[in-house]
């Protein structure tokens, strides 16, 4: 979003273009459109908008200080409804003129438990009206009207720390024919006094002084001027004395109204004056620093403006930081995190017309062309997505319906779909179907352990070494169909001829086979003498299990 701030000019019309978005800004470009003394200001404003690169979203201006009172109240709640009556009942004692003539704003700077502190800023409704028509008659509808105070206030607030301003610090702002001087501290304006006296009454001086023509006055004041204060004029040569003499009597009205404002300022706060700060392109003069120094009593210097808020590192030179200002201030309100909170006149009766409409159409237009074209591509992916799952799915539903018919059998097309459509009972029809097959092939097929393939397991089983003779074999039941209750037990009856072998086939089919040795019987005498065992269990077939 290109955001324009506009500061209308007596002798030239001044412009900052900001870039902003998603709460970052940067200064794009500035642009400066000369008036002639006799010319006049719509048309020059026309001309400046109509040679601009591009035309801007926003555009910000102000009210004259004259034409502007403001104030600072406290209120003791916090309620916004009652806030803005209670401003409504303060302006009525307050103003100079009729509330109901009056058109106002104002914008909280702080709350607390014991109530909200505001800024207040009124000025007439036909001072208001006035200026909204002249700027229409340009082509310009503008976003954004507030005062230069406000503008001042955004403005330092950037460029200031919060410890620079725990004293007051005026900022002195020297135009063609006027000079602002506002006084900033803690955030919040605290004076803005207007005097009709700048840079044409030092050209006027000179042009006195030598007998030169405006045009030639102010080349000389631009290219030689200076001033020097009473201390040093021993250090300079008589002509320069008298020029300096003829600008330093011109600064008196300066002066004296800036001691006032000091005055002022100290009565307000209790506190002195930390810093004044220069602007405007007489405040360029040289000396004119050190002469205010010395005669107020506070640091003086210039106002880096541009260079100080340029979030890119720019520096600009001294003549565009004096200069573009008050432009520059006016685009600050309309960027950055208190663009909410600035202080606009066009609101209520005065709010422009379809501000929205005009957001939503050229601001977003172009985000809304990536967010089309973003849905198109999405539609498409999601399209060719489904093109291909279909097809695959069509495949599956083939190959499943196939499979259904040969696993099932002779089964209806209508089965089959009904089948498809409903996952669980094809899911209970299939363990229907699987369970027959158990069944049946229980019932057909042979017992698969014979008392034959115990026997294979028992000659694995017992070692080579040890001699023996199997007696008695009952294992098991006669080959036939297969029943899950068959009988599955061992009776075995073994003769060997020691001690010691008894022993090991106990162990063995003990251990291996998991039988029991019921008994163990002598037999026979002598070198003839032979021992009998009896094991039982149940039969098992495979060695080891």
């Amino acid at each position: 979003m290109r955001i324009l701030g506009i500061d209308v000019g007596t002798a030239s019309i001044k412009a900052v273009e900001f870039d902003s978005a998603f709460g970052r800004y940067e200064i794009h470009d500035y642009y400066e459109q000369p008036v002639a003394p006799d010319a006049d200001l719509i048309m020059a404003l026309s001309h400046l908008m109509a040679t601009l690169p591009k035309q801007p979203d926003r555009v910000a201006i102000a009210l004259k200080t004259g034409q502007v009172t403001f104030r600072n109240m406290k209120l003791p709640t916090r309620d916004r409804k009652s806030i803005q009556a209670g401003v409504g009942f303060e302006l009525d004692d307050d103003l100079p003129f009729a509330l109901e003539n009056a058109a106002y704003d104002y914008s909280i700077l702080s709350q607390s438990k014991q109530g909200t502190e505001l800024h207040v800023a009124a000025t007439l409704r036909s001072h208001l009206e006035g200026t909204i028509n002249a700027w229409k008659t340009a082509g310009i509808d503008p976003d954004l009207i507030t005062t230069e105070s406000w503008a001042y206030r955004t403005l330092m607030n950037r460029v200031l720390s919060r410890a620079q301003q725990e004293n007051p610090v005026i900022l002195v702002h020297i135009g063609h024919e006027h000079t602002i001087m506002y006084v900033h501290w803690n955030g919040t304006p605290i004076i803005a006094r207007e005097i009709g006296w700048g840079g044409r009454d030092m050209t006027e001086a000179i042009a006195k002084k030598y007998n030169l023509a405006m045009v030639d006055a102010e080349r000389a004041k631009i290219d030689h001027g200076f001033v020097v204060s009473q201390g040093q004029q021993n250090n300079i040569t008589t002509e320069q004395a008298e020029f300096s003499e003829s600008l330093l009597a011109m600064l008196q009205t300066l002066i004296v109204e800036l001691r006032q404002v000091e005055l002022t300022c100290k009565s307000i706060t209790h506190l002195n004056v930390s810093e004044i700060y220069l602007a405007g392109g007489s405040a360029l003069l040289p000396g004119l620093p050190k002469v205010l120094e010395e005669s107020i009593g506070a640091p003086v210097r210039p106002l880096q403006a541009l260079s100080s808020i340029a979030t890119s590192g720019v520096t600009y030179s001294e003549q565009t930081d004096a200069s573009f200002v008050l432009a520059a201030a006016l685009g600050l309100c309309m960027v950055g995190p208190e663009r909410s909170q600035a202080l606009n006149f066009r609101k209520g009766l005065f709010g422009k017309l379809g501000v929205q409409r005009e957001f939503n159409l050229e601001t977003l237009r172009r985000p809304l062309l990536y967010v089309g074209a973003i849905a198109g591509c999405l539609t498409l992916s999601l399209a060719v997505q489904s093109a291909t799952y279909q097809s695959k799915l069509k495949d599956l539903d083939s190959q499943l319906e196939h499979n259904m018919k040969t696993f099932f059998g002779s089964i209806s097309n209508s089965a089959v779909h009904s089948y498809l459509s409903n996952p669980s009972g094809l899911r209970k029809a299939m363990d229907r179907q699987l369970n027959q097959q158990r069944d049946t092939a229980k019932l057909a097929a042979l017992n698969p352990h014979s008392p034959l393939d115990y026997l294979q397991t028992l000659s694995a089983t017992v070692p080579s070494t040890l001699v023996t003779d199997l007696m008695e074999y009952h294992v098991g039941s006669a080959p036939g169909p297969y029943k899950p209750d068959s009988d599955s037990s061992a009776a075995l009856t073994f003769v060997v001829s020691s001690p010691q072998a008894a022993e090991q086939l106990t162990s063995t089919l003990t251990g291996r086979l998991g039988l029991k040795r019921d008994k163990m019987e002598e037999m026979g005498a002598g070198a003839n003498k032979q021992w009998k065992l009896t094991f039982t269990g149940k039969a098992v077939f495979e060695a080891g299990h």
